[in-house]
């Protein structure tokens, strides 16, 4: 959240086939590096030790060094401050780099919470095949069948299945977006705006600024078509509330947080409680604008949750182990994916992207926070990191973290 991919103002490239993304992303990579590593000439100023940092092998701490000083320094867009952590079959790498609190430079620790954005999406997905399992609909229903009066306002409303809005192939307009007509989208036009950025939204509202100021940007299942929308995720979202007759954030802690015993896991649709101790978080470099009162009400069902490091890996290891799921078969509906319009990304499942070899998971991003959340299936490696600006290295982070990892050997494809 809003992780805007790809929209047509921002000029998306043509879709992809498998083996040109993965050329492509190797391109990526090598240009990457080149300005990733330039300018950095130390990497152990600032970098801090977690507690649950244990048996590391040298070669895979010396390069997961470099990548988190990469977070907080990268001309690509760097953060105050950072926590990058990697979970081995018999090690755990957990360091920070950098600050809570710029005006102060309090430390950045390692057990802070954080917005983890968009890595929301595979909260909302989880419920959706949870209520498929249990009978209460079919990830190829109509939207019509589940919401009937939005389906009639939105275009192409009548044609639209809940698996093309988890799966970003239903063409639908993302609020977060500037509008084609000008109008500035509920997200990005916060950007400058203290008021907007504080503006507490409800679903309702999203939709209403789609049917008023959106347009499709394809035919809702049309080959090779895919456009990141959080608006998918808010009519999910909306369905999943009027199934289970809760709220959503409920539905998230009966059926994901206290299973998994996630205690520091909250869907928050507000500006963050000064209690939750989140740091202070930036829009970009030099850090002049503070969005640390983001209210994430904006994200709603696409990206409105805080969590903590440790949660998040527990969360991840879960989703790609089927621990979430009463059927194999379900999980594995959830990896089916299409290709995409993004390079870091071999393929976009429900809610779940594949972003390398057996390596699954998403990315998230807020008006203040940027993470990553991914796990290897089969080699019990998984992978939590966050940065506290809206923009840095993390964009591109399990590409970075992976291949760091390769070059270690820790890891073999």
């Amino acid at each position: 959240m809003p992780r805007s991919l790809c929209t047509k103002r921002k000029g998306c490239p043509t879709v992809f086939p498998i083996h040109a993304i993965w050329r492509l992303r190797r391109f990526v990579l090598a240009t990457l590096m080149s300005l990733l590593f330039s300018g950095i000439s130390s990497v152990s100023a600032g970098v801090l030790e977690c507690g649950a940092n244990t048996g590391v092998p040298t070669s895979v701490a010396q390069k997961l060094d470099k990548v988190l000083q990469q977070i907080i320094t990268s001309k690509l867009g760097r953060a105050p401050g950072a926590v990058l952590s990697v979970s081995g079959p018999s090690w755990r790498y957990a360091k920070s780099a950098g600050t809570a609190d710029p005006t102060n430079g309090a430390p950045m620790a390692c057990d802070r919470p954080f917005q983890i954005g968009s890595n929301t999406k595979m909260m909302t997905a989880t419920v959706l095949l949870q209520l498929q399992e249990e009978g209460k609909l079919s990830i190829d229903d109509l939207l019509k069948t589940h919401l009937p009066e939005i389906a009639a306002q939105l275009p192409h409303g009548e044609i639209i299945t809940l698996r093309q809005l988890a799966q970003h192939t239903s063409g639908v307009f993302s609020y977060t977006d500037n509008a084609p007509d000008g109008t500035p989208g509920l997200m990005e036009g916060a950007v400058n705006d203290v008021k907007a950025l504080r503006r507490h939204l409800i679903p309702k509202e999203m939709i209403e600024f789609v049917i008023a100021h959106g347009r499709p940007n394809f035919r809702p299942g049309e080959d090779n078509a895919w456009s990141y929308s959080n608006t998918g995720y808010t009519l999910l979202g909306l369905v999943i509330e009027s199934l289970e007759e809760r709220p959503i954030g409920k539905s998230f802690e009966t059926r994901i947080f206290a299973p998994l015993g996630m205690e520091r896991t909250y869907f928050w649709s507000a500006i963050p409680r000064s209690h939750f101790g989140l740091p202070r978080s930036y829009l970009s470099a030099p850090f002049e604008y503070e969005t640390t009162d983001w209210n994430m009400s904006q994200g709603w069902a696409a990206g409105a949750v805080v969590s903590t490091v440790e949660d998040m890996h527990t969360f991840i290891e879960a989703l790609v182990e089927g621990e979430l799921f009463q059927n194999p078969e379900t999980l594995s509906e959830m990896m089916a994916t299409t290709t995409t319009t993004h390079p870091a990304l071999v393929g976009y499942g429900l809610g779940l992207a594949n972003k390398g070899p057996n390596l699954w998971g998403h990315g998230g991003q807020t008006l203040g926070f940027e993470s990553e959340v991914a796990a290897f299936v089969g080699n019990g490696i998984s992978i939590v990191a966050f940065g506290t600006s809206s923009s840095n290295a993390l964009g591109f982070g399990s590409i970075l973290i992976s291949d760091a990892l390769r070059e270690a050997g820790a890891l073999v494809d």
